[in-house]
């Protein structure tokens, strides 16, 4: 039987390429910032404010870089700094620069390593690259016209939610606005904030979270907007506004990431690791095994994973993890590798709570 030959295939774990699905976040170590010139001064500066928006996207935490004990490292960022590189501005992003001034952007990679440590010393959770993708329906009345933002427009709406999105590292996605999408939601549905034909289209995309938004722009010239985020039976909402509409793009892009780092990365109640025990089951072989054993070791937030018992194609694990063990849970489920069938249940007489169950997708 193959669970009795487990211990010989070990090796398979290292020599195949990561099996892991769901949406994968890259980049989160990373930051580009627009500068006039390559002076260190200028550069000294950039790079400050390029190591904020890096500790943001890695715990999810708009404020991670004024929290204290971390404000003293976005001081001397060098220190964590491990590449830097200048590249021209793009054309269509160029704007008017006073004489003797070359705008240009600079590229920093900060080490991995050292700014986890950096995180996690000072009680911020660090946020992994496997993230819950969000499905975004936008509909933009600017004057006369109505859009619904699609994946393949030339909008600068567009380019707005994939640059924003990018830099707070959100999974996002843009439907495709094919004729299935079409055929399925109209402008007015999502405009007036529908949310049972809104969902119904988004099925085929698969997504963990879906936003829907509304953007307007006044007789004055301001915009406004909305925006909703459905979570399963979960919902919030929230309104922004501003002078430009990148202001309320920000302000969705946001509302998005506080709500699910709050319960994707929460905050680790101390520096202990915990456990977490669980069972998948349709592990029918050694290549279903292998895939679950890569899975769960790619997770920023699993630091050990032991095999406990092996009973048909039940397979149960104790995995020792950095921070909250419910909100691992929920980050195990995340894309379609492992699919949650039961949490685990508190006993009446509160001991040990009982192992999560997940089922493990068929590829």
């Amino acid at each position: 039987m193959w669970k009795s030959t487990i211990y010989r295939l070990w090796w398979v774990l290292f020599l195949s390429p990561c099996l892991a699905h769901g949406a994968e976040v890259s980049g989160l170590y990373e930051a580009e910032v627009q500068v006039f010139s390559q002076k260190g001064a200028e550069r000294a500066t950039a790079m400050g404010v390029a190591l904020s928006e890096v500790l943001a996207k890695v715990s999810g935490r708009r404020d991670a870089a004024m929290q204290r004990g971390v404000a003293e490292a976005v001081r001397q960022p060098s220190a964590l700094l491990q590449q830097y590189l200048y590249r021209a501005l793009p054309e269509d992003e160029k704007l008017p620069a006073a004489p003797g001034e070359e705008p240009q952007l600079v590229f920093f990679r900060f080490d991995k390593e050292a700014v986890d440590k950096l995180l996690r010393d000072n009680g911020l959770p660090v946020w992994g690259s496997t993230r819950p993708a969000t499905l975004v329906w936008l509909a933009v009345e600017d004057a006369e016209r109505r859009v619904l933002v699609g994946s393949d427009m030339a909008e600068p709406v567009r380019r707005a939610l994939e640059r924003e999105a990018r830099q707070r590292g959100l999974a996002l996605v843009l439907p495709l606005l094919d004729l299935e999408d079409q055929t399925k939601l109209q402008f007015a549905e999502v405009w007036g904030g529908f949310n049972e034909p809104v969902l119904a289209a988004s099925a085929r995309y698969r997504t963990e979270a879906v936003l829907m938004g509304r953007m307007q722009r006044t007789p004055a010239g301001e915009w406004t907007g909305s925006w909703t985020l459905l979570q399963g039976d979960a919902s919030r909402t929230w309104e922004a506004r501003g002078v430009l509409a990148e202001e309320v793009v920000d302000a969705g892009m946001a509302g998005v990431v506080d709500t699910l780092a709050a319960r994707y990365a929460p905050a680790a109640a101390g520096q202990q690791a915990a456990a977490l025990s669980m069972i998948v089951t349709a592990v029918r072989d050694l290549r279903d095994y292998a895939r679950v054993i890569q899975y769960l070791q790619s997770l920023e937030q699993v630091t050990h994973v032991q095999t406990l018992r092996v009973d048909a194609d039940r397979v149960g694990f104790e995995l020792a993890v950095r921070g909250d063990a419910a909100g691992i849970a929920q980050i195990i489920g995340l894309g379609n590798v492992l699919t949650p069938v039961a949490s685990g249940v508190v006993p009446a007489d509160g001991q040990t709570p009982r192992p999560v169950i997940y089922q493990l997708s068929t590829q």
